[in-house]
C-alpha cells in the first residue's frame, strides 16, 4: 500500500523536491504518502478487504488430506486384516475428508454482508485520516502564509522608520530639531526591528510544524520552502450558508460519519450471527481413504501336498490321515493393499443446541450491547460534527466582521498616518505622537492579517467537511 501511494503521489512531489519549493497540494501528497495514521488506515483497508473475500470462500466445503505412517506393539487387533497381532505391526493410512455446511442459521450469509460493511468502512476510514491530515497541513500552511505578510508589513514600516531616522538626524545635525526625537525614532525602530525579528521566530516555528506533519526528513526540512500563492485579493464576504445546510452537506459527503454508519450496520448482522447459534445445524461430510497393514497376507502358487498327517484312529485300530495340503503365502503388496483396503463414507449430522451452559444467550446480548454503543458512537459523531459546523461558521462570520473593521481601520489608520507625517515634517506634532499613529496602523494591519486568514481556515475547514477539494 504504500509502495502504491508513493507511485501515485510521485508526479507531485518530484517536482516539489525539483524546484525545492512546494505548492499545498504538494505538501497535502506528501503528507498523506507518509503520514502513520493514513499508512494504518490502508492497512486495516486491505485486512478487511482481504477479511470480506475469505467470507466468501468459506461458503464452498472444505478439503483435507491426511497420511500416517506408525508401527504397532502388544496384542492389538489389526483393522485391515482383523485378526489379532502381537508383534510389531507396520500400518499406513491414507485419506482424504471434506464438509459442506448445508445451513447454519444463515450466519455465512450474515458474515458475507457484514465483511462488506467492514470492508467499506476501512475505506472510509482511510479517507477520513486523510482528511485529518489535510486539516493539519492547510492550517499550518495558511499560518506560514499569514506570517509572511506580517513579515512584510513589518518590514516596511520598519524601512519606514529608517527612512524618517535619516531625515530627522540631518535636521539634528543642522540644528533644527532635538537629538531627543532621533532617539524617540531610534528606540521605535529598535522595537519594529524586534516585531519583525519575532514574527519571523512564529514563521520559522510554522515552517517547522508544516514539516513535520509532512513527515520531512532532516535533510529536507533545511531547505524546505513553500510557494506562497497570490491570494492578497482574496474577496471575503459573509457566509450565505445556513449551519443545517452545511450538516447537511457533511453528513452526506463526510468519510467518518459514513464509517461510523457502515459500523452500525455491521454491528446489526453480529446480533444476527450470534443469533445463528441458536438454531439447528445441517453439515454434510463425506471421506475416501486406504490403507496398509504389515499382517495383510496372501497365498501364492499352487497348492503344496505333503504326506498325510495321522490325526487318529478307528474303534477297530485302523489309522486315519489327513491330507497335509499348505500354500506358500506373502506379504500382500503397498499398492495392492490400497486398491482392495479402498472405502469411502458420507454422512448427514445434525447438530440441535439444547443447552450450552448459556454461551448463545450471552453471545446475543454481547452482540446487542456492541451494537448500541456502536449507534451511541454515531450519535457523538454526529454530534461533534454539528459542533464543529457550527464553529467554524461562527468564526468565519466573526473573521469576516473582524476583516471588514480591520480594513477600515487601516484605511483610516493610512489616511491619519499620512496626516501626522505631514504635521510632523511641519514641527506641529511631536515624534512620539507620529509613532502613536504608526503603532495604530502597525496593529490594524495585523488585525487585518489575522482576519483574513481566520476567514479563509474556517472556509477551508467547511470545504474539507463537505469533501469539496482544497485549493487555494
Amino acid at each position: 500500500m504504500r509502495t502504491l501511494l508513493l507511485f501515485l503521489f510521485l508526479p507531485f512531489v518530484q517536482p516539489a523536491l525539483a524546484q525545492g519549493t512546494w505548492t499545498l497540494q504538494q505538501c497535502l501528497a506528501r503528507a498523506e504518502e507518509r503520514n502513520l495514521a493514513v499508512l494504518n488506515a490502508a492497512l486495516d483497508a486491505q485486512l478487511a478487504g482481504e477479511n470480506k473475500d475469505r467470507t466468501y470462500w468459506d461458503l464452498l466445503p472444505d478439503l483435507n488430506g491426511v497420511a500416517t505412517h506408525g508401527y504397532n506393539y502388544g496384542r492389538v487387533i489389526d483393522r485391515f486384516t482383523n485378526t489379532f497381532a502381537t508383534d510389531r505391526v507396520r500400518t499406513n493410512n491414507f485419506y482424504l475428508s471434506s464438509q459442506l455446511d448445508l445451513f447454519r442459521g444463515l450466519s455465512k450469509q450474515n458474515s458475507i454482508k457484514q465483511a462488506r460493511f467492514d470492508a467499506d468502512a476501512a475505506m472510509k476510514g482511510l479517507e477520513a485520516a486523510r482528511n485529518d491530515v489535510r486539516v493539519s497541513v492547510v492550517q499550518a500552511f495558511l499560518n506560514v502564509l499569514g506570517l509572511r505578510e506580517r513579515i512584510a508589513a513589518a518590514e516596511a514600516q520598519a524601512a519606514n522608520t529608517r527612512a524618517q531616522i535619516e531625515r530627522v538626524r540631518a535636521l539634528v545635525e543642522g540644528g533644527r530639531v532635538a537629538r531627543a526625537e532621533q532617539l524617540t525614532l531610534e528606540a521605535q525602530l529598535a522595537q519594529e526591528e524586534f516585531n519583525v525579528t519575532d514574527v519571523q521566530n512564529q514563521h520559522d516555528q510554522q515552517m517547522l510544524v508544516l514539516g513535520r506533519t509532512m513527515q520531512l526528513e532532516a535533510s529536507e526540512l533545511m531547505s524546505f520552502d513553500i510557494a506562497a500563492p497570490a491570494i492578497s485579493d482574496l474577496e471575503v464576504v459573509a457566509p450565505a450558508v445556513t449551519e443545517q445546510q452545511v450538516l447537511e452537506n457533511v453528513l452526506r459527503t463526510h468519510p467518518a460519519y459514513a464509517q461510523a454508519e457502515l459500523q452500525v450496520l455491521s454491528a446489526e448482522k453480529s446480533v444476527a450471527i450470534a443469533q445463528a447459534g441458536r438454531l439447528p445445524s445441517l453439515s454434510l461430510s463425506g471421506s475416501l481413504g486406504t490403507g496398509y497393514s504389515g499382517r495383510d497376507i496372501r497365498t501364492v502358487g499352487d497348492p503344496v501336498i505333503g504326506d498325510p498327517v495321522i490325526i487318529g484312529a478307528t474303534a477297530g485300530g485302523e489309522v486315519v490321515y489327513a491330507p497335509n495340503i499348505f500354500y506358500n503365502t506373502e506379504l500382500t503388496p503397498f499398492s495392492t493393499q490400497l486398491d482392495q483396503n479402498l472405502n469411502q463414507s458420507i454422512g448427514f449430522t445434525l447438530n440441535i443446541p439444547i443447552f450450552n451452559n448459556m454461551r448463545n444467550h450471552y453471545a446475543v446480548q454481547q452482540a446487542r450491547v456492541q451494537h448500541e454503543k456502536t449507534r451511541n458512537g454515531m450519535t457523538s459523531l454526529r454530534n461533534d460534527l454539528q459542533r464543529n459546523v457550527l464553529d467554524a461558521l461562527v468564526q468565519q462570520r466573526s473573521a469576516h466582521r473582524q476583516f471588514l473593521a480591520a480594513s477600515k481601520a487601516v484605511e483610516s489608520g493610512t489616511v491619519a498616518l499620512e496626516f501626522a507625517q505631514e504635521r510632523y515634517d511641519q514641527g506641529v506634532i511631536t515624534v512620539i505622537e507620529l509613532n502613536t499613529a504608526k503603532t495604530t496602523l502597525n496593529n490594524s494591519t495585523a488585525n487585518l492579517i489575522n482576519a483574513k486568514y481566520q476567514y479563509l481556515m474556517a472556509s477551508k475547514y467547511l470545504d474539507i467537511l463537505q469533501g469539496i477539494p482544497v485549493s487555494l
